[in-house]
């Protein structure tokens, strides 16, 4: 029976950046395991730091593994057993794991006078010896993995793989426009693993969208929070009833000029609130307001950076990842979105009617009326 009660917690992209960069963002990472563990109230005994690991001591290895494994910085985790780094020892703990009918044994070391060479060969020969197992190194049913550190070592037989990146909050802060549809949220995440912190703003599509829309937002907005729990997260939902009800006596060129309105509002409470600059969903040919001449259409005129993570990425590929991190069962609502948009949406708006149409519905005034119906939140 296995007797794991450390979890290794290895990380990447942090290991190319120089060391002071390194020593602050891997004090970072250890703080939001920290932060997630308390959130999902698991117990530990110690969580500590070593070069390229992080590590918890704790008797809920399962739990553990399973509540960090798509937490942003993590490349990959092992529940391990610990022992010190003797050759006795470490032959006497590969006795507290279950193999299977063959075996492969893994080791890396550190500082030590036993060559990992050393090691894979006398270990493999105990394991075999009190199993009956056979050495197979192609692709054995059990790999025993071993890392030797000058004072300590860890064994393991299972490796989950993380989503790698940067912890978040090692970079700046974004603006993120979160609809509680599959690709916003996943669009948010994305901005997360690369270290970005993120503001959310909803624009609530009255009255249009009923209250269950509202409440996706928010059910997918407490699933993204997951991911930084230890922050204090701020929100913000503009009502865009009169916006929309103007907006509906325009035919072809509606869903544009919504964008653009959504655009200009989100850079304005982003200025507001020295926010880097904004994130969207978008992905290039999905909807009619993506294609590339119209997301240049709503953008021009954005001065901070548009971030847009899924902008090359396939419709199927931005589901799978929003089952992985727990956003698509909520975002199954059908979207105000769809309701908004004219039967037959444009898809090539010309320049110049497109100002023809801003000048009919008074944009700059649709903007500060929305900017007017603008809520502050705190989750």
């Amino acid at each position: 029976m296995t007797e794991e009660n450390q979890v290794l917690i290895r990380y990447g992209e942090i290991g190319t950046k120089s060391r002071p960069v390194q020593k602050e963002m891997l004090q970072t990472l250890r703080q939001r395991v920290q932060d997630k563990l308390e959130y999902e109230e698991i117990e530990t005994e110690k969580i500590s730091q070593r070069k390229g690991r992080v590590i918890v001591e704790t008797e809920n290895t399962g739990e553990t593994v399973e509540a960090l494994k798509n937490l942003p910085g993590i490349v990959s985790i092992s529940p391990a057993v610990k022992t010190d780094s003797s050759i006795d020892s470490i032959k006497k703990a590969s006795e507290k794991f279950e193999y299977g009918e063959t075996f492969g044994v893994d080791a890396t070391t550190a500082s030590n006078p036993i060559s990992s060479m050393d090691i894979n060969r006398e270990v493999g020969s105990h394991v075999e010896e009190f199993t009956g197992s056979s050495v197979d190194l192609d692709n054995p049913e059990t790999w025993l993995g071993i890392e030797v550190k000058e004072d300590e070592t860890f064994l393991f037989t299972r490796t989950v793989s993380g989503p790698g990146g940067l912890p978040v909050g090692t970079q700046d802060e974004y603006l993120s426009l979160v609809s509680g549809g599959i690709d916003s949220p996943v669009a948010t995440y994305k901005m997360m693993k690369s270290g970005a912190d993120i503001t959310p703003i909803y624009f609530y599509n009255k009255p249009i969208a009923a209250e269950d829309h509202l409440l996706r937002f928010e059910a997918v907005l407490d699933k993204i929070r997951e991911y930084h729990p230890g922050k204090k997260w701020n929100y913000y939902i503009v009502d865009m009833e009169e916006v929309n009800n103007k907006l509906m006596e325009v035919g072809k060129g509606r869903m544009i000029l919504h964008r653009k309105i959504m655009f200009k509002v989100a850079e304005k409470i982003a200025e507001k609130e020295g926010l880097r600059g904004l994130v969207t969903g978008e992905s290039l040919g999905q909807k009619s307001s993506q294609t590339a001449r119209n997301m240049e259409n709503t953008s021009s005129e954005i001065k901070k950076p548009l971030m847009r993570p899924l902008l090359t990425d396939s419709k199927n590929d931005i589901t799978e990842k929003a089952r992985e991190i727990g956003t698509f069962e909520l975002s199954e609502i059908n979207s105000a979105c769809r309701s908004l948009a004219p039967e037959n949406p444009a898809t090539e708006l010309k320049e110049h009617r497109l100002k023809q149409l801003e000048e009919e519905i008074g944009i700059d005034e649709l903007v500060e009326k929305a900017l007017q119906s603008t809520e502050k939140k705190e989750l």
